[in-house]
């Protein structure tokens, strides 16, 4: 019973999709899980990669101390903990320090990009993100000025720049490696707006500029998950 093929050529079967059906309706599967199920990012193992932040921040030179930071641990999630006094350019010196090749074209991120959304100068937080290798692929084609007029709340240079490191450390691979994540959460004194990627064929980690409106395929925010 149930072994029925509704459709030539697939083996889905009338029982696998009633229970799938099921599953959306009792909350089993959510938008989170549909999402990674359509971008075909199932059973993958960096799903399992675990960020050991206190590695991280020793790596920076830093003290973890995470004590009144509220991040709910989340499977589908990857939280970043921002500590006061973490910077760019500090995570750009790690990277280098790993003998990862690192391109910013300007030596001063912070400088730079002096506008964010969140920033640990008035004190330490924690943020969250999907679990995903590459940014958020609903989020193609929109822009810096698209997200904030849809007030979706997007990733800083910083917390990307971090994310990467944890990767890194806890994989030795790296994230956005066919896309660009860009970062909405951000903006230079000009209005110009970040983006975060890894090139094989260069074999470094790229810091990139595009404009408030520039939107394309491969650029992709990573929205704050609440």
């Amino acid at each position: 019973m149930g072994t029925k093929v509704l459709v030539e050529g697939s083996s889905v079967s009338a029982s696998q999709l009633k229970d799938f059906f099921r599953q959306i309706e009792d909350g089993s599967i959510n938008g989170t899980y549909m999402q990674m199920f359509l971008d075909h990012q199932f059973k993958s193992d960096f799903e399992k990669v675990d960020i050991d932040w206190t590695r991280v921040y020793k790596t920076l030179g830093m003290k973890f101390e995470p004590s009144n930071l509220a991040c709910i641990p989340d499977p589908l999630f990857w939280e970043v903990y921002v500590m006061k006094g973490v910077t760019p350019n500090k995570v750009v010196t790690a990277f280098r320090e790993l003998g990862v090749n690192v391109y910013t074209y300007t030596d001063d991120l912070g400088a730079n990009v002096p506008i964010n959304d969140r920033d640990p100068k008035n004190g330490s937080y924690c943020v969250r993100f999907k679990k995903t290798i590459e940014a958020d692929p609903e989020l193609a084609n929109k822009s810096a000025e698209n997200l904030e007029a849809e007030k979706i709340l997007g990733i800083t240079l910083l917390e990307r720049l971090l994310l990467e490191l944890g990767y890194f450390l806890a994989t030795g691979e790296h994230l956005d490696v066919e896309n660009v994540t860009l970062c909405s959460g951000s903006r230079s004194s000009g209005g110009i707006v970040p983006g975060v990627s890894w090139s094989a064929d260069d074999r470094r980690l790229s810091v990139y500029w595009f404009g408030s409106r520039s939107a394309y395929g491969n650029l992709r925010a990573r929205a704050v998950v609440s």
